[in-house]
């Protein structure tokens, strides 16, 4: 069994006041992710290295399978989305994504370019949501099962959760 949702909260705070970098800093954000998504039976790999390609993290919640790709710098850029996108297409109908960005603001064109003439296929998770998910009063699955509501309804990938649960009026 992993550690509680209140240690992995605190080396989430230590990670965020920058005492490692970068790779190192990476490696351990999705160690973290992984001890969540384990500790609500999510059933996540990690580390799947396919030809010419690395995926950080696949859950699976129910019937439903996601790739999920973390990133922590300053600049998330088009290329970046497109790459992971790409992963997402090569796989199986139906492979859901997780896009999640810390540090950093996706740009409109980012957001465009997953959106654009395309069927949405990935959610974008910001610092917010990583910050809701791993709250007492909240869950990963939680804050995906809204965000995967909204995005039907509404056909945006980006909205955080906090803006989602304000709209709609939940607790």
């Amino acid at each position: 069994m992993g550690r509680g949702k209140a240690a992995l909260r605190r080396e989430y705070e230590a990670l965020k006041r920058g005492q490692l970098e970068g790779h190192e800093r990476g490696r351990r954000l999705e160690a973290l992710i992984y001890e969540l998504l384990e500790s609500e039976s999510l059933h996540p790999r990690r580390n799947s290295r396919p030809p010419g390609e690395e995926i950080d993290i696949s859950f699976t919640d129910g019937h439903r399978h996601f790739l999920l790709e973390a990133r922590w710098r300053k600049r998330v850029a088009v290329g970046d989305v497109f790459a992971f996108r790409g992963k997402l297409e090569g796989k199986l109908a139906g492979t859901l994504g997780v896009f999640l960005y810390l540090g950093a603001e996706f740009s409109k064109g980012a957001i465009r370019a997953l959106t654009w003439g395309k069927g949405i296929n990935t959610l974008l998770f910001s610092e917010h949501d990583l910050d809701d998910a791993l709250s007492p009063a909240r869950s990963f699955r939680e804050v995906l099962e809204l965000k995967l509501r909204y995005a039907v309804s509404y056909g945006q990938c980006h909205t955080t959760y906090r803006v989602i649960r304000d709209y709609w009026g939940t607790s």
